[in-house]
């Protein structure tokens, strides 16, 4: 497995986890926000460097989401 694809995985992985964390009450809604927040940063990174377009402006969607999401938690 190239590093690009565990980079990739680490990403979902992350992503998941922020969404039980919200949806079984595990952790503060601000802090599954800031999960989110890596995540989407890192698949947007990739995306970025790979040219994949589609995905990665649906990163940047999810970025500015998790950035509004943290400014009204916090």
């Amino acid at each position: 497995m190239s590093l690009k694809n565990i980079i990739k995985w680490f990403s979902v992985i992350v992503t998941i986890i922020a969404a039980l964390s919200i949806s079984l009450r595990v952790t503060d809604i601000l802090i599954s926000y800031i999960i989110f927040l890596v995540g989407h940063i890192v698949m947007f990174i990739i995306m970025f460097k790979d040219k994949d377009w589609s995905l990665f402006t649906m990163n940047l969607v999810w970025i500015i989401i998790d950035v509004i999401g943290i400014i009204m938690w916090s």
